[in-house]
């Protein structure tokens, strides 16, 4: 009996480990840096900041909650340019991760807007720096609503 109970015991650990790990695999992926929508125009119902004269970057929250947030891009009508997700490098810093712009796009200031939601490891409580298109701009922390 000793020796059976001392061969389960490694597989049992094996299994408890394994079902940690997809645990904690299922707890980060919960929140998906895949875009919730990418549309056409600047996010709804929000003023583009003036750092955006001449097709600038930006960021905005989208809730008050700092759950969602969308970035808009600028470029060509033809070739619109959009994040096709993001990688967080640091609590208060997001890349963008862009779709491949084709050769051959005109030149363009057409707005493109992707919304995501909000990873856990990223503090909203804090200033965001982002980076897309070679640039780097920055997301205040969402403002409480009354």
């Amino acid at each position: 009996m000793r020796a059976l109970h001392t061969r389960l015991l490694p597989s049992a650990v094996a299994v408890a480990a394994v079902a940690m790990l997809l645990a904690g695999c299922s707890a980060q992926s919960s929140v998906s840096s895949t875009p919730m929508s990418t549309y056409s125009g600047e996010p709804k119902g929000v003023e583009a900041p003036a750092s955006s004269a001449g097709g600038a970057p930006w960021a905005v929250w989208l809730k008050s909650d700092g759950s969602e947030f969308a970035v808009t891009l600028y470029g060509s009508a033809k070739c619109p340019p959009y994040a096709t997700g993001y990688k967080v490098t640091a609590p208060d810093e997001i890349t963008m991760k862009l779709a491949p712009t084709p050769s051959g796009c005109p030149e363009g200031y057409s707005p493109f807007t992707t919304v995501f939601q909000r990873p856990r490891n990223l503090d909203p409580k804090v200033t965001i720096q982002f980076t897309a298109q070679e640039t780097h701009f920055y997301l205040a922390p969402p403002s409480k609503k009354k």
